[in-house]
């Protein structure tokens, strides 16, 4: 609790400038470590930022959508692979660092998760979804016009919901109590401001 309360604190003891741009589209590469009870025996992996998009509609404040995805290597399966997809919507609060730097706070709800395991050896995918939060933070390089470049750090914390197989859908609590999903991507993207 004390902890929120300094974090709102150092928000606004921020000397904020005004923003040049108001709406960006981007896109990133980086590295996902994954994690949690579901995760267990999956190998770190690529992460893609498919789209990154957000638009400031105050000073400080507006809103982001992003399309990410990591595939990963299983340590048991030689040919197999696991892919987490999804869509995180939430607020984003910019904080001037310097004249042509920014650090961007991103919290958003991961909405419409998925994982799909491929290679396994019967012929058949599995797919999971499920939903989750993801606090997500960006140093962004070039706040007015044109392009940027970003270094980003995202936490995902989710849980499985329910599992695909051969054509049937289970809840994933009737085949494990192992739901929980972290992700920590590390990566670099470049956006394009309006």
């Amino acid at each position: 609790k004390n902890f929120f309360y300094l974090f709102v604190l150092m928000l606004f003891m921020f000397n904020t400038q005004a923003q040049d741009s108001n709406f960006y589209v981007g896109v990133s590469v980086g590295y996902a470590s994954p994690g949690g009870d579901s995760m267990d025996g999956v190998e770190p992996g690529i992460d893609l930022g498919f789209a990154h998009l957000g638009y400031r509609f105050a000073e400080n404040w507006g809103v982001v959508a992003n399309l990410n995805s990591s595939g990963h290597t299983l340590d048991d399966f030689d040919d197999a692979a696991l892919g987490v997809a999804y869509i995180g919507v939430g607020p984003m609060y910019t904080i001037s660092v310097s004249d042509n730097m920014s650090l961007d706070i991103k919290p958003q709800m991961a909405i419409s998760m998925a994982g799909k395991f491929e290679g396994m050896g019967d012929g058949d995918d599995i797919t999971f979804r499920g939903s989750g939060l993801v606090f997500g933070t960006s140093l962004v390089m070039g706040t007015g016009s044109g392009f940027a470049f970003s270094l980003n750090l995202d936490y995902l914390s989710a849980k499985w919901k329910e599992v695909e197989y051969a054509g049937e859908t289970v809840d994933y609590d009737d085949i494990s109590d192992d739901d929980a999903i972290t992700q920590f991507k590390i990566g670099a993207g470049v956006r394009y401001n309006f």
